[in-house]
């Protein structure tokens, strides 16, 4: 089986993921941005790799290059994990016999009414479409899309890969000693809730030492607002956007992803979770699917600084509750959404899609 993966940047699990499935006999060959993550580390694992910009969904130059490509060989699979790449790749296959599959990592901005979204996941050509979790599953299935076109396989991480990082040393980064350290990492945007945890400390008793550290781009403009209230502005160390950011969380006490929607299966949590450091969420999206309640972590309802602001004190307070809770949060990672199982479900799904695409051949 050949496969070929079109591609603008590699994360890391997607630089083990293809990997992976090269080490499973698939003849996998990438086509991705040029300077893009670790494309030495893939070609010194035998992955072919060539550097193409796709720079949009309709990027007809390489709509074109692509085509030449596939008509002169004989790929089973296109796999298209970027909106822009499965828009080109299904452009580019138009009358030529290859199986399509997308990836859908959030749960929003898809619309009938939208022509881009019948470029990509609503168009009847994709074979599959790799769903991160369930939760965007179910969004998917709304839209009357065939239900075995949609397969949920998480994106799996190795706590290894965090095993080696060391943490942070918060004091450097301003953090009186003594602190109960609360983290967030990400881009924080009005979706992620960041005024609702800002809210939330607002509620905490004063003498409770609590420190929230903030890392990401602030794009949130009741965030802004807020940062200078009483209660906040003592209580909140802003770092802005980080390259140490898993380094940053893995220091903490507590990490707190507070999204009130659209949340697909965040590798924040997972990170925070790898390390051991247990999770608040809010059910919302796919983090009830990654955290427990009172299992690897606490589960709140989103919108509601009341809850959060119960959670943090309680673990706070309680460190044997708070060890067992990170100790779980860390085996969780590394026996549910371990990477080896990512590469095992997308092996299986690749040879599904390879046979029918053999079988339409013949």
């Amino acid at each position: 089986m050949r496969a070929l993966i079109v591609t603008t940047y590699n994360d890391r699990s997607e630089i083990a993921l293809y990997k992976g499935l090269a080490d499973a006999g698939i003849g996998v060959e990438v086509i991705c941005s040029p300077g893009a993550r670790d494309i030495e580390s893939l070609r010194n694992h035998g992955v072919h790799v060539e550097e193409m910009r796709i720079r949009h969904r309709l990027d007809l130059p390489a709509v074109r290059r692509l085509r030449h490509r596939l008509a002169a060989e004989r790929y089973e699979i296109v796999y298209a994990p970027r909106n822009s790449t499965l828009s080109v790749s299904l452009l580019a296959s138009i009358g030529i016999s290859t199986g399509i599959i997308g990836y859908r990592g959030t749960v929003g901005h898809i619309s009938r009414l939208d022509p881009a979204s019948w470029l990509t996941y609503l168009n009847p050509r994709v074979c599959r479409i790799v769903c991160v979790s369930e939760a965007v599953r179910e969004y998917l299935l709304g839209f009357s899309l065939p239900a075995k076109r949609l397969v949920t396989i998480y994106k799996g991480h190795d706590p290894e890969w965090y095993a080696r990082e060391k943490a942070a040393d918060l004091g450097s980064l301003g953090v009186p000693p003594g602190s109960f350290v609360v983290c967030f990492t990400g881009n924080i945007r009005p979706v992620k809730g960041v005024d609702i945890l800002l809210k939330s400390l607002l509620l905490i008793p004063a003498d409770l030492p609590v420190r929230l550290v903030l890392v990401g781009e602030n794009r949130d403009r009741r965030v802004q607002r807020m940062m200078n209230l009483p209660g906040v502005k003592e209580r909140c160390i802003w770092l802005g956007y980080r390259s140490d950011a898993t380094a940053i969380s893995k220091a903490a006490h507590l990490f707190v992803m507070p999204s009130i929607e659209r949340e697909g299966f965040p590798r924040a949590v997972i990170e925070a979770m790898a390390a051991g450091v247990p999770p608040i969420v809010t059910n919302v999206g796919g983090m009830p699917e990654l955290v427990e309640h009172n299992v690897s972590g606490i589960v709140v309802p989103p919108r509601d600084p009341a809850a959060i602001a119960s959670a943090i004190p309680a673990l706070a307070k309680d460190s044997s509750l708070r060890e067992r809770l990170g100790r779980e949060a860390a085996r969780r990672i590394a026996e549910k959404f371990h990477i080896s199982r990512t590469i095992a479900d997308m092996t299986s799904l690749f040879q599904d899609v390879a046979d029918e695409i053999t079988g339409r051949r013949s």
